[in-house]
């Protein structure tokens, strides 16, 4: 009876222990099958918070910035009503005593008391002065008008000369505008050219000042250019400067590419090229628009200088220059919607615009970029890309140069750890029996790392025969050999589970990862076609510039000669 006991209690143990072992390895094939579908997933949900914690974080920069833009943008406008407010109420003046004058509704007491009350309120602005000579001239007051013009001249000898320059023409004195107009180019340097230049070279340029003055720019110019050409340095820097201009023009379609801005590693230098190829579109019709745009020059030459003038009037002077360059950052970062690096690139290219002086080539670019900015119009940056042609040119060269050598000859594939390459996507064969491969040698490496359940065969079968050799072929031996079976085909069924269930995650990856390469491919073409399409268009737009010559400009004026031939 004792010995009866104690077999059943050993059976006892040894049926919990089994139990126990057979739940662990369930347990633990349970957590092997999960576990590649867990990690997946957790790296998925990884790259979903970063993503959106950095867009979090970009958005809340903009917003700041585009927030501090606006305050700022209303302090510095403060500013310059508080500095130089005066001085724009002075230019509006100006142009109504110039009014006047045509008109003759003005008395002469009004003018002097008007003239005299600015040189109160502005005492270091040129203009003050300039107002009192011309109202003290249409007097006769010879003595007032030589000390209000000694007075101009002393506060900007070269502003005053140009003033009375155009006034001068403006009146129909052509000898003392030419002798004004012999003063004013005394004050020129081709390395360091006021900003006003510029519409002097348009004004005599379309015939608006007197014949003898043709000559007298045409021989300038030619000797300027002569001059800054010699060194390769001016035409270098208008040169970078106008491969930067080009860059600004491209633009690419957003999630035109989805799944090669997923997948290819390398989309940033692919999206890069193809933005950079779009340009020539864009720069084509920018240029067109330049010379086919006719700007009507038949009214009579009285409104023609008053356009002059009032650039010469109501440009800034030089003291605001500071103040309006950062009204015009923030500008842009308000435009932008508080994208500081988009705003800082644009300034970037706008920058030479405000600059007080510069070199005539730099003026020219200046003019050919923004027109409006360097206080010319559209006959001007006609002119100007006309001269500035050979150096555009070359400009174009490099920069198609420079993203075609740096075109991604492949494009870079990553599709969950299926890593490859195409040059064009007409591969299409070869990377799906690539991609079978890959697939096929990884779903062999996963099933080795299954390992076989060799602790619960061992157990199964030392069970059995401990039951056999104990107990032998009673009761208790027989379910001890059972038990022990079981353990061993429950082993065997977990394993042959646990495999298939990898077999079949596997291969629900495999089909999606064939998906994707196939997207990626059509994609790839897709990509190649319009980056040959648009890169085609560069010798389009070459022709367009290789036929621009100095005489363009003139389609967009009357009466003119051109520009770099003598009269």
């Amino acid at each position: 009876m004792a010995q009866q006991a104690i077999s059943y209690a050993d059976l006892s143990f040894i049926n919990n222990t089994l139990r126990i072992i057979k739940a662990d390895v369930r347990e633990a094939n349970i957590e092997l099958g999960g576990l590649n579908i867990k990690h997946d997933h957790l790296k998925n949900d990884l790259i979903k918070l970063a993503n959106s914690f950095a867009n979090f974080v970009e958005s809340d920069i903009k917003n700041k910035a585009l927030q501090l833009a606006e305050t700022r943008q209303g302090n510095l406008k403060q500013d310059l009503q508080i500095k130089f407010g005066y001085y724009a109420e002075i230019r509006r003046m100006a142009s109504g005593i110039l009014q006047g004058v045509d008109t003759g509704i003005i008395s002469e007491e009004t003018l002097r008391n008007t003239t005299e009350e600015v040189m109160i309120k502005a005492p270091n602005y040129w203009l003050a002065p300039a107002l009192i000579v011309l109202a003290s001239w249409m007097r006769n007051d010879k003595e007032t008008t030589t000390k209000a013009l000694t007075e101009s001249l002393k506060r900007d000898d070269y502003k005053t000369t140009l003033f009375f320059m155009l006034i001068m023409r403006r009146l129909e004195r052509n000898e003392a505008c030419t002798q004004w107009m012999h003063r004013y180019f005394l004050h020129q340097n081709p390395h360091d050219l006021d900003r006003e230049f510029i519409v002097i070279l348009e004004a005599i340029a379309t015939g608006v000042f007197p014949p003898s003055s043709h000559q007298l720019m045409i021989s300038n110019l030619k000797i300027w250019i002569e001059q800054l050409t010699q060194t390769d340095n001016y035409i270098d820097k208008q040169k970078i400067q106008w491969t930067n201009f080009f860059k600004t023009k491209g633009s690419l379609s957003e999630k035109k590419y989805p799944l090669l801005e997923e997948f290819a590693p390398n989309w940033k230098n692919l999206e890069s090229s193809l933005t950079k190829a779009r340009s020539h579109q864009a720069l084509e019709a920018h240029f067109k628009d330049i010379f086919e745009t006719t700007t009507d020059y038949s009214k009579a030459k009285k409104i023609q200088l008053d356009e002059i003038l009032s650039l010469l009037v109501t440009n800034f002077d030089d003291d605001e220059l500071p103040l309006q360059n950062e009204v015009r950052l923030n500008q842009l970062i308000i435009q932008k919607d508080g994208d500081k690096k988009a705003a800082q690139s644009l300034m970037d290219n706008e920058i030479h615009i405000f600059d007080e002086k510069v070199d005539f080539l730099q003026m020219l670019t200046n003019a050919a970029f923004d027109p409006e900015l360097s206080g010319a119009t559209k006959v001007t940056q006609a002119l100007a890309v006309s001269i500035s042609q050979p150096w555009i040119i070359e400009a174009h060269d490099t920069f198609t140069a420079d993203y075609r050598i740096k075109v991604e000859e492949k494009v870079e594939l990553d599709i969950d750890g299926f890593k490859t390459s195409t040059v064009n996507g007409i591969d299409e064969t070869e990377q799906l029996q690539k991609h079978d491969k890959y697939w096929i040698q990884f779903l062999e490496n996963e099933l080795k790392k299954l390992s076989f359940p060799f602790t619960g065969i061992i157990v199964g079968t030392l069970i059995c025969l401990l039951g056999l050799i104990i107990f032998k072929s009673s009761f208790i031996g027989i379910f001890g050999l059972l038990i022990g079976g079981i353990i061993i085909w429950q082993s065997i069924r977990n394993h042959q589970k646990l495999k298939k269930k990898t077999i079949e995650t596997i291969t629900e990856r495999k089909t999606k990862s064939k998906e994707v390469l196939r997207g990626c491919i059509v994609e790839v073409v897709d990509y190649r076609k319009e980056f040959a399409l648009e890169d085609s268009k560069a010798e389009i737009l070459r022709q367009v510039l290789a036929s621009i010559n100095s005489q363009d400009f003139s389609s967009n004026s009357r009466d003119v000669r051109p520009i770099l031939q003598p009269s």
